[in-house]
C-alpha cells in the first residue's frame, strides 16, 4: 500500500493523519468489514434468480437497478445496528441458525428478480457455503504471538468445512450453476491444505481471506457494478486500519515461515 511508503509508521506525517482517523471510530463500532459477506449473501439470491432467466448472463450492467441497491443499503443499515446478527458458528444450533439467516438475506436479493421453489433449491449450495465461510472465520489465529489453534482442536471443523465445500461444488454442478460450483471448487483447496499440511498461520490467513474474496469476484462476473461497492470498502478499511492501528487489513499478505515463532 502506498501509504506505507509515503506515510511510514512513527513518522510525523503518519502521526498527523492518524489523528484525523481517531474521529472515525464509528467504523469499528459498525463492524463494516462484515458488509462484504452480507452483500455476497444478498447478491447470491439475485444471481440464482437471474440464472433461471438467462443461464449465460455474465458481465451484464443491466442487472443494476435502484431496488437492489436500496435493498443492499437497507440491510446494511439494519445489520450495522445489530452487528451480532452474523455471529460465529460455535455449535450445531448456531450453524442451523446461520443457515436460516443466510436464507433470509438470500431471499432479499431475489426480490427484484423473482423467487419460487426452484430458486430455493438452486440456492441450497449457497446456503451451505455461507456456513463454510462462518466456520472458517471461527478458526482464529493469534496474530500477536503468531500461534494457531492445535490441529487436534480444529480437525473436526476443518473436515466439516472441506466436506461442505465439496457438497457445494457438486450441487452447483448438478444445478448447472457455474458460479457456486467454481467458487467451491477453488476454495476447497484452502481447508484441505490446513487439514493435511504442517500447521502454519499463513494457511489460516489465506483461508479466511479467500473464503470472502473468491465469491466476491465471481459474483462480480454477474454483477460488474458490485465492484464499485467492494473495492471502495476494501480500500477504506485498509487505510482506516493502517492509520488507526498501524495494520494493513484486509490484506492478502500472510505471515511467512521466517516470521513465525513456532
Amino acid at each position: 500500500m502506498l501509504a506505507e511508503k509515503y506515510f511510514p509508521k512513527k513518522s510525523s506525517r503518519y502521526n498527523s493523519i492518524s489523528k484525523l482517523f481517531k474521529n472515525l471510530d464509528w467504523i469499528n463500532t459498525l463492524k463494516i468489514e462484515r458488509w462484504f459477506g452480507l452483500w455476497i449473501m444478498v447478491l447470491a439470491g439475485s444471481n440464482v434468480s437471474i440464472h433461471q432467466i438467462n443461464r449465460w448472463s455474465y458481465w451484464d450492467w443491466s442487472t443494476f437497478n435502484f431496488l437492489i441497491l436500496g435493498i443492499l443499503v437497507l440491510i446494511t443499515i439494519l445489520i450495522s445496528i445489530k452487528p451480532n446478527f452474523l455471529q460465529r458458528i460455535n455449535s450445531f444450533s448456531s450453524g442451523i441458525n446461520m443457515f436460516f439467516k443466510g436464507f433470509l438475506l438470500f431471499t432479499c436479493g431475489t426480490i427484484p428478480f423473482g423467487f419460487d421453489f426452484n430458486t430455493f433449491v438452486l440456492g441450497i449450495p449457497y446456503f451451505i457455503y455461507f456456513i463454510v465461510a462462518h466456520l472458517t472465520w471461527s478458526i482464529v489465529p493469534d496474530n500477536d504471538d503468531k500461534t494457531i489453534p492445535l490441529k487436534k482442536d480444529t480437525a473436526s471443523i476443518l473436515t466439516s468445512i472441506s466436506l461442505f465445500t465439496l457438497i457445494c461444488s457438486l450441487l452447483g454442478y448438478l444445478n448447472d450453476d457455474p458460479v457456486i460450483s467454481t467458487i467451491a471448487a477453488i476454495y476447497i483447496l484452502f481447508p484441505v491444505v490446513i487439514l493435511f499440511f504442517p500447521p502454519a498461520i499463513r494457511h489460516i490467513q489465506r483461508a479466511r481471506m479467500h473464503v470472502i474474496f473468491i465469491p466476491a469476484m465471481f459474483i462480480s462476473i454477474s454483477f460488474p457494478w458490485f465492484l464499485f461497492l467492494v473495492l471502495p470498502l476494501f480500500w477504506i478499511l485498509r487505510y482506516y486500519n493502517y492509520f488507526k492501528y498501524g495494520e494493513v487489513k484486509p490484506s492478502f499478505k500472510v505471515d511467512l515461515p521466517t516470521d513465525m515463532n513456532h
